[in-house]
């Protein structure tokens, strides 16, 4: 009896073995079940035949391959359980073994069988499609769930989800294929647009590239690529895309671009001061204190920012090497402390004209609990309510913070933003409203582009663009006051009826301050005109991309004189002013809010 069940735990763990060294990450759960099984049969019938009535080995091992051959086919008499002699070794086991294996075969043969049905009716369906516009996930995740609800409402679209073993989706129609998305050859003159979406973002840039180089002489293709990184712009841009379409996603500059224009800088100010407080510096509050400068750059307001942080010190000093000229240049102040603490305390009690608050601490609890402390102490020493926006990633508590009361059910009036279903179901990621504006700002600076080939080109005149979208809102706030209202068509019928040659100039000045700041912000430095003639050999331009060395990067009263100097060094005519004018002038004439 010993040696018996030493003989079934080998046959089990031969079984085992075999299994996750050959089949387990190349076939569906349900063929792996299907194919382990079958595995450990066809090896239990070759050792032991169910008869035991063979002495040769050779005879027994063909009629266990037939037997269980039979098995598998739902074919075998069940007459056999009751020939199994059960006074012999292993008698009794193999009984019990042979019981299991009529019950389960047949199941596990039908499914098996659906299986393959399933696969043969998926490439239906997708033959069926040819004609459809074709949105590809590289996963099925939150994300991808929260796109494809949206996406499923348009016409004659077909929802793709690639690499589906792990979640199954039952309440979006959709067609799931269990293949790498880099195998897809999908052969149709339909648009086809790919979400790289998978929580993995160095997978997502790897078969970005892939990709790119599969499809790169097909039009009608965009690649939508989920990365955080700084450095995959950088490599996108510098790929040869063909005909593809890219996108980086950035999700968090994403949700802060929202942020702006739903929650402008301007409310509540005191004294045309924007007065921000940034709460955690991480890396949601560097970045968005990054786009708050440019942002605040408001014709005829001043602007502060205090940061508040346990590693203020560490957050400037990085911060001045990514931006070397961004914080010398405006007002910005760091705190190395708690919040909770009786310095932070003592410090805010000193700042009664803060009216923008950022929280973006490491978890969603702290900054509920540094929210609340903020409300009740604005109000308990300066009667104010400052706007005080969260960073909270947790879809229901985002929901419980947008409302959130005390026991007398008087609100604090917090605004929650961040979580998954505030970026991804809500135009804040991708297809916004701010995206189609930006495509108009680009436009409206190249006419010539009609197929937006160079705005594709580069990330780099996408995020700009948006940047100077996202400002026309505060330009138009800035001259109609107290007339400004939520209707953007009516804010631009207001500035057209007051549009004059003084209004002009003036918000020229003003973009041209904005930009300053934004390409403080991502980097760039001022270039005398000495550096200008030295890389102009080089680069044929006078701009220094590599570099992030530009010559205009100075007050407005000084481009007439640095204009006179670049059409020297380039022999053709620069007039800088005139690109700060033009955004105005569109304003006035073409953009359609």
């Amino acid at each position: 009896m010993k040696t018996s069940f030493i003989i079934s735990f080998i046959i089990i763990l031969l079984a085992l073995i075999i299994y996750f060294l050959f089949f387990k990450k190349k076939k569906s759960l349900r063929i792996n079940i299907f194919i382990a099984l079958n595995t450990g049969i066809i090896i239990m019938s070759f050792l032991v035949f169910p008869l035991l009535e063979y002495k040769n080995v050779f005879t027994r091992a063909f009629a266990s391959f037939i037997y269980a051959t039979k098995c598998a086919r739902m074919a075998q008499d069940l007459s056999v359980l009751s020939k199994i002699n059960l006074e012999v070794t292993n008698g009794h086991l193999y009984f019990v073994f042979m019981n299991a294996l009529f019950l389960i075969m047949p199941l596990l043969t039908i499914s098996f069988i659906l299986a393959y049905v399933e696969k043969i009716f998926t490439y239906i369906k997708l033959a069926l499609s040819k004609n459809k516009e074709l949105f590809i996930f590289s996963e099925i995740n939150d994300k991808s769930l929260l796109l494809a609800k949206k996406i499923q409402n348009k016409k004659r679209s077909t929802i793709l989800f690639i690499n589906s073993n792990e979640k199954k989706n039952t309440t979006i129609k959709a067609i799931i294929l269990n293949k790498k998305i880099t195998d897809i050859n999908y052969k149709t003159e339909n648009n086809i647009t790919f979400y790289m979406i998978s929580e993995n973002e160095k997978k997502n840039l790897n078969e970005s590239l892939e990709l790119i180089d599969k499809y790169k002489n097909r039009s009608k293709t965009k690649i939508n690529v989920i990365n955080n990184s700084d450095i995959a712009p950088i490599i996108l841009d510098s790929t040869d895309k063909g005909k593809v379409t890219v996108e980086v996603i950035n999700e968090k500059e994403r949700a802060i671009f929202n942020l702006l224009n739903n929650k402008p800088l301007y409310l509540n100010t005191i004294n045309d001061t924007i007065s921000i407080l940034i709460v955690g510096c991480g890396n949601l509050g560097k970045e968005f204190l990054k786009n708050a400068i440019w942002c605040s750059m408001i014709l005829g307001y001043k602007l502060k920012i205090l940061v508040v942080d346990i590693k203020a010190d560490s957050i400037k000093e990085n911060i001045n090497v990514e931006s070397p000229e961004l914080l010398d240049n405006y007002d910005i102040s760091f705190l190395n402390a708690d919040i909770k603490s009786n310095e932070a305390i003592e410090l805010l009690k000193l700042k009664n004209d803060i009216n923008y608050i950022l929280v973006s601490m490491d978890t969603d609890n702290k900054n509920i609990d540094t929210a609340i402390r903020l409300r009740q102490l604005f109000l308990r020493e300066f009667d104010r309510e400052p706007v005080i926006n969260l960073w909270i990633e947790n879809e229901y508590k985002q929901e419980q913070v947008l409302r959130l009361a005390n026991e007398k059910q008087d609100t604090y009036n917090l605004n929650a933003f961040g979580s998954l279903e505030d970026l991804y179901n809500r135009n804040s990621i991708i297809d916004s409203e701010l995206e189609k504006l930006a495509v108009q700002v680009h436009l409206s600076y190249n006419p010539e582009d009609k197929d937006l080939e160079k705005y594709n080109l580069r990330e780099y005149n996408k995020k700009s663009s948006r940047a100077c979208a996202l400002h026309i809102k505060y330009k138009l706030y800035s001259i109609l006051k107290d007339k400004f209202s939520d209707d953007m068509k009516e804010n631009q019928k207001c500035f057209r009826e007051m549009y004059s040659p003084k209004i002009e100039e003036a918000l020229a000045k003003n973009e041209h301050d904005r930009w300053v700041a934004y390409m403080r912000s991502i980097g760039y430095v001022c270039a005398s005109i000495d550096k200008v003639e030295n890389y102009y050999k080089n680069c044929n331009h006078y701009i220094n991309y590599l570099a992030k060395m530009h010559p205009a990067l100075v007050e407005y009263d000084k481009l007439d004189g640095i204009s006179k100097e670049l059409s020297r060094i380039t022999s053709k005519e620069v007039n800088l002013k005139e690109n700060d004018s033009r955004i105005i002038k569109n304003i006035y004439k073409e953009i359609n809010l």
